[in-house]
């Protein structure tokens, strides 16, 4: 993303719960925009402070299997899973 785009999301672990970073980097920069603990869905939109990479991490800490859902639509020119 581009210095001040903007990118809408919404996301759901299916009735499951995840940790989450919401983060950015790139040129030298990073951020961490939010973090959480236990959470089951979100939906929200994502400024990009800086040119770069943004988005986010998302951790399983339950014993069971899950699926995470990602909506995505704004300003961004690609979606990448590493």
């Amino acid at each position: 993303m581009q210095e001040g785009q903007t990118a809408r999301f919404e996301w759901t672990a299916n009735g499951a719960v995840v940790n989450y970073d919401t983060h950015g980097d790139g040129g030298g920069n990073s951020i961490s925009y939010e973090q959480g603990r236990g959470v089951p869905d979100q939906a929200g939109e994502l400024t990009a402070a800086f040119t770069g990479n943004h988005g986010w991490f998302w951790r399983n800490r339950t014993a069971e299997p899950l699926t995470l859902t990602v909506r995505t639509g704004g300003d961004y020119t690609e979606m990448k899973r590493p």
